[in-house]
């Protein structure tokens, strides 16, 4: 695994999200925190260094769950959102979950690719009961690519601003802001499940898109 040291330039385009963002000065970053409803998940760079990550042992706790999934159904529903991918879990809080629930949820993941979870309490536990909540699923994962909380590395902090000028420059480079990737398909053992938790957003805007690549390829 490389430095977690990677640093923007000043004339590299940042509004990439595979691109490092970083306030250029003090007064920017107060302006940001100041304009931010979590303003301890601002994005910071500490000097981190992970040595390669041997091989390890996965024991997917989908396959300890219920297949009929009785514990996490007996006060949720599920609605598809798509004939192949992705379903929406309403009736129930991740902070309440039972480790019967989180091996049946692993296992909705499983088959649905991705599971939408809305009105939780999930952004205002703190990043340690978060990052406890996570690691139940498995070894976490460090990607050094970005600003993250500071003295917990496994974060992924994805943080625009709206900056016209930084937007602009981006559009000198790009013909769309619209960009595919596929997480970490570089490692030997790739995340297993991956959390995404919007903290604030727009009204409108910034969607972030799922495909199925396994669809994709039959």
């Amino acid at each position: 695994m490389a430095p977690h040291s990677l640093e923007p330039t000043e004339e590299a385009p940042s509004y990439d999200i595979n691109l490092p963002y970083k306030p250029t000065s003090e007064k920017e970053q107060l302006k940001h925190a100041g304009a931010s409803k979590y303003p301890q998940y601002l994005p910071q760079w500490e000097s981190v260094f992970f040595q390669p990550c041997p091989e390890f042992d996965f024991i997917d706790p989908a396959l300890r769950a219920d297949k009929e999934k009785r514990t996490l159904l007996k006060d949720a529903q599920i609605k598809h959102i798509s004939p192949k991918m992705g379903s929406e879990l309403s009736g129930v809080q991740l902070s309440s979950m039972s480790d019967a629930s989180k091996d049946e949820l692993a296992l909705l993941v499983s088959e649905r690719k991705c599971v939408v979870l809305r009105d939780q309490d999930f952004a205002d536990w703190g990043p340690a009961s978060q990052q406890n909540f996570a690691a139940y699923f498995g070894k976490p994962n460090y990607q050094p690519v970005t600003g993250s909380v500071p003295g917990f590395p496994g974060f992924h902090i994805i943080h625009r601003d709206g900056n016209q000028a930084e937007i602009n420059k981006f559009f000198e480079h790009k013909l769309t802001s619209t960009l595919w990737h596929q997480d970490v398909s570089y490692e030997r053992q790739p995340p297993g499940y991956v959390i995404l938790c919007i903290l604030q957003a727009p009204e409108v805007g910034g969607d972030t898109v799922f495909a199925s690549t396994t669809e994709a390829y039959k």
